[in-house]
């Protein structure tokens, strides 16, 4: 079945989703954004699936043009909210509100989902070892607006409580030694990177990494679609969705 999508957020993965659906035949009503520019919900005109990949200061502006487009399916993947905020309370009331559902996650690349199972595995494995050394790293296009990643802050969630050299994960931002009870977690951003995120366990004689690294934006739009495609298809799902659970349906 075609799908007709909304776009919020003008940025390259914006951009990018568009293009994506395009290819396969699906037709985008529009894209808004501060680049773009707002029609009106009677420009827009129906809307299946609103794909909102913008900052977290536009998320319920966003939303409340595709409610009231009369879309009653999102794929989020703006980040800088949580649940239990301001932001995110609002955004789960609107979709109660509406019986509106959505997939969120802070990223949509396949692998960096599956990456963050493996992730957790290798720090169960090597958590009980204090002589190797986690660490978690990741880079990013210089005009990202968070600092770490919220892939870095998920995973790095994930870690800590395997490892018993660590009490807490935080972003590397002081001058001199780390502290040893801290997962440190770089961010570097630089250039057009399209993202990459990696966690090394250091030891005296050797050290073991686990890495995944986008080429291109392709990764993130093929999760995207496949979320989107998963709200058309199962119209009972109600609520929030998190991508990792919709993942996870499939690897069980």
């Amino acid at each position: 079945t075609t799908m007709r999508a909304l776009i919020t957020g003008s940025g390259n993965m914006g951009r990018a989703i568009a293009s994506g659906l395009e290819a396969r035949g699906d037709d985008v009503a529009a894209i808004a954004g501060r680049e773009t520019g707002y029609p009106t919900p009677a420009q827009i005109g129906a809307v299946d699936v609103t794909f909102e990949f913008s900052h977290d200061s536009s998320l319920l502006q966003h939303i409340d043009l595709g409610l009231d487009a009369g879309c009653r399916a999102f794929v989020v993947g703006t980040t800088g909210w949580q649940a239990d905020d301001e932001i995110g309370r609002a955004f789960v009331k609107r979709l109660a509100d509406s019986d509106a559902r959505a997939v969120v996650a802070p990223t949509y690349s396949l692998g960096a989902v599956l990456f963050g199972d493996v992730a957790e595995y290798a720090a169960r494995l090597f958590g009980s070892f204090p002589d190797y050394d986690p660490y978690l790293f990741e880079q990013h296009r210089a005009a990202k607006a968070d600092r770490p990643s919220g892939t870095a802050l998920a995973v790095a969630n994930r870690l800590v409580p395997h490892l018993k050299a660590k009490r807490e994960a935080r972003l590397a931002t002081d001058a001199g030694a780390p502290d040893p009870a801290v997962l440190e977690i770089v961010a570097l951003r630089a250039g057009s990177h399209p993202g990459m995120h990696t966690v090394g366990f250091d030891g005296p004689g050797e050290s073991l990494q686990v890495k995944v690294e986008a080429r291109d934006r392709s990764a993130y739009v093929a999760g995207a679609l496949l979320s989107a495609d998963a709200l058309m298809q199962q119209p009972e799902r109600t609520g929030i969705t998190a991508f990792t659970d919709l993942v996870r349906e499939r690897t069980a």
